[in-house]
């Protein structure tokens, strides 16, 4: 919109620039878990109303990446030992339902969209691998045919987040990560909704190998 010769972005479509950059931010690590997040310095560092902040906050908060502790504020989520297995075997569940349902339900057009995704895969950087991965499930997320399951798995990203910044030291070389990718993609082809399934599972578990016995719990904070 232009008034008067200015510029003004919409205060929605604002909130959501905030709420991404705060989200990128905190996947990239620039955000460490525990970290307190200061209103005043990311107003000023932003350039944006405390309104615009807390609205983007709260949203954050509801997805699950930060909580609101009544004396300490709010600061990104700490997930200790046991919150991350227990992620890990609701991830391994919603993945496994989420496989075989887009096995069964995807149309010619799904399939070819996720093949697709997976041929651009091969010329990414490993270290791209993790949003490469997840876009290759959201696409499978989206077209499953369970809305109940993919709500579940979208509220779980902000989790998963978190967690990808330990699945580093996994040392899962990003071919083999392909070759799983491709083995789901096989049994996809061929309709077999109990495969993709247990693939997808199998996935999972491999990704929490040695996660949650890296990780340690969060010391207690005072509220």
């Amino acid at each position: 919109m232009t008034i008067l010769g200015m510029n003004i972005v919409p205060e929605p479509l604002l909130r959501e620039k905030v709420t991404e950059a705060i989200r990128a931010s905190i996947a990239a690590g620039n955000l460490a878990p525990g970290q307190k997040l200061v209103e005043r310095e990311i107003c000023g560092e932003l350039g944006i109303s405390r309104t615009v902040l807390r609205e983007a906050l709260q949203h954050l908060e509801a997805e699950g990446l930060i909580v609101n502790r009544s004396r300490r504020g709010r600061t990104v989520i700490s997930i200790g030992r046991q919150e991350a297995a227990e992620i890990y075997a609701v991830r391994k569940a919603l993945e496994g339902l989420i496989g075989s349902g887009f096995a069964d339900n995807a149309t010619a057009v799904q399939i070819k969209k996720l093949k697709a995704h997976l041929q651009s895969m091969r010329s990414r950087q490993p270290r791209d691998a993790f949003a490469a991965e997840q876009q290759f499930f959201a696409i499978m997320r989206d077209h499953c045919g369970n809305h109940v399951a993919a709500d579940f798995a979208r509220q779980l990203d902000g989790r998963v987040m978190i967690l990808k910044q330990l699945s580093t030291f996994q040392n899962i070389p990003y071919q083999e990560r392909l070759q799983e990718l491709h083995a789901i993609v096989a049994a996809i082809e061929t309709r077999n909704g109990k495969l993709t399934g247990e693939l997808c599972m199998r996935r999972i578990e491999r990704l929490s190998e040695g996660v949650v016995n890296l990780m340690e719990e969060p010391k207690a904070m005072v509220s």
